[in-house]
């Protein structure tokens, strides 16, 4: 093993020993967040939490006018809450939202983030945008206002149970997984949150007693006071998001907060094959249904002898017999990643009384997601796969463990302040077994990819292009038969695009482009 990694696993068990030592609660930037409830009474005067709580608020400071900024504003003036909006953008879509909250009700300050805002503010709205250093935040803090994100907002508007899912990668397409075996099996469920649909939003719209389903950030699970879902789920943990959280510690304590409130009958579900997501779930205050690869005893949801099963009847209440689920050839993504997505989706699924019989159908039939391994087309043999949402190392790693045949790999974008050791050297041993056939660097962050390659695959080469028009320019004199094309970035988008989803459609386009050129279109 070289010695990068050896170093990041002594930084991860060493992280991991400081949480456990200080039991998370004792830790001093957890003891922070935690005030926030206590501090709501005061400032409101309410002697309960949840709705009396929210009743007696009067003035709300929303901070970040995102799409669950707008939603969670939009939420409060119908309320009937005072709302001042808050952004330190003063144009483009941030103006035209808030000259639209302006007109329903809401006072509005763009530009900077006026500490005489908080004169006002009986309680402060997050949005996941906003990091949690800025100097507004902070002088909250030290007048000990509260601080909410918009998941804590809507979760105490929820009229049915909750599924809350997180984790470094795969988030998006477990909850619609969920989603997806729920509205098969006829059982009502909403997905949420961080998909671009906000809670805040989905939480108005759904039915009494219906599943809401939300995918929950590390952002957005900073400031949770009383969140607490009925079941959480942990698919894994990796770093990400360096140019938001200090570092390492920080972020898993962030995203060990998903079940800091659950307690009886509630239930976390956990990949058991994760080190950091194993040892998290020993501090956790419920009960939890491990999922394995391996058929682990003490696993609740496995893999065995090509099949998915499970070891428990509805409810996860205690052991049952084992139950086969599907073949894992049938499940129609790529990738074991998306079999432990898969894996934990069932196993939230069972919780609520959906037979294997019923969560097998459904997931054979899962249609997939864009922008996540997804099949564009195959031009004179090779296929081409847009995987633009793996903005990390960890994603990009997952996407080429999925494919045997060999890749022409297009990487880069913004570095969001990770490491591209692991990927590199990843890169280098799939290359000596020639599973590379090319590799292409693109954006801000081709040099510092360039310079992780030559240190763990010299033998590789690697061009480095401006962007895709130049990649596809050169394409056709490198690409063979059987080839696959793979569009991983393992970099935010943020250095030419709007979003993962513009660069994805980009990348989709240049393909068409392509397939026309070799067509004589």
């Amino acid at each position: 093993m070289d010695r990068s990694r050896i170093l990041r696993r002594h930084r991860i068990y060493s992280i991991l020993c400081k949480l456990c030592r200080e039991h998370m609660s004792r830790c001093g930037a957890h003891e922070r967040m935690r005030y926030s409830e206590t501090r709501l009474r005061e400032h409101a005067g309410a002697e309960e939490c949840g709705m009396d709580v929210l009743q007696e608020v009067e003035n709300v400071l929303v901070v970040g006018l995102g799409v669950s900024g707008r939603s969670a504003a939009d939420l409060l003036l119908r309320l009937g809450k005072r709302v001042m909006v808050n952004d330190i953008c003063d144009g483009g879509p941030v103006e035209g939202a808030a000259a639209e909250l302006s007109r329903k009700g809401a006072e509005v300050a763009l530009g900077h983030h006026d500490p005489s805002l908080l004169d006002r503010a009986d309680l402060v709205v997050v949005s996941p945008g906003v990091r949690s250093r800025i100097p507004l935040l902070r002088e909250a803090e030290s007048r000990r206002i509260p601080i909410w994100s918009e998941v804590e907002l809507a979760w105490r508007y929820a009229r049915g149970p909750v599924i809350a899912v997180t984790g470094t990668n795969g988030k998006t397409t477990t909850v619609r997984m969920i989603e997806w075996i729920f509205k098969q099996a006829s059982r009502p469920a909403r997905a949420a949150g961080n998909i671009g649909q906000p809670f805040t939003q989905v939480v108005e719209e759904a039915e009494e007693g219906q599943v809401l389903v939300v995918e929950v950030s590390s952002f957005q699970l900073t400031y949770i006071d009383g969140f607490r879902p009925t079941v959480s789920v942990l698919l894994n943990i990796a770093e990400d998001h360096f140019d938001w959280h200090e570092n390492l510690e920080e972020y898993v304590e962030a995203k060990s907060r998903l079940w800091l409130n659950q307690g009886e009958g509630d239930m976390l579900v956990c990949n058991m094959d994760d080190p950091i997501c194993l040892e998290l779930s020993h501090k956790a205050p419920v009960r939890v249904a491990y999922f394995s690869r391996r058929a682990d005893r003490a696993a609740y949801t496995y893999l065995s002898e090509g099949w998915l099963v499970s070891r428990v009847a509805s409810g996860m209440s205690e052991r049952g017999e084992t139950r086969r689920i599907m073949r894992a050839d049938e499940l129609p993504l790529p990738g074991w990643h998306n079999m432990d997505n898969a894996m934990a989706a069932a196993s939230a699924a069972l919780y609520f009384g959906i037979s294997p019989e019923e969560v097998g159908s459904a997931l054979r039939r899962f249609p997939g997601l864009p922008h996540r391994i997804q099949f564009v087309a195959e031009v004179g043999g090779v296929r081409f796969y847009n995987d633009s949402k793996a903005t990390n190392p960890h994603a990009a790693l997952r996407a080429l463990s999925a494919f045997d045949a060999p890749l022409v790999l297009i990487l880069g974008g913004r570095n969001k302040g990770l490491s591209f050791e692991e990927l590199a050297a990843a890169l280098g041993e799939k290359g000596q077994s020639g599973g590379i056939r090319a590799i292409y660097l693109i954006g801000e962050a081709a040099e510092e990819l360039e310079e992780a390659l030559d240190r763990h695959a010299p033998h590789l080469v690697a061009r480095v292009l401006p962007g895709l028009e130049e990649v596809f320019g050169e394409l056709a004199s490198v690409v063979q038969e059987g080839d696959v094309v793979l569009f991983s970035p393992a970099c935010a988008s943020f250095d030419r695009y709007g979003n993962y989803k513009e660069r994805g459609i980009h990348f989709q386009e240049m393909v068409e482009n392509y397939r026309r050129e070799r067509s004589g279109l």
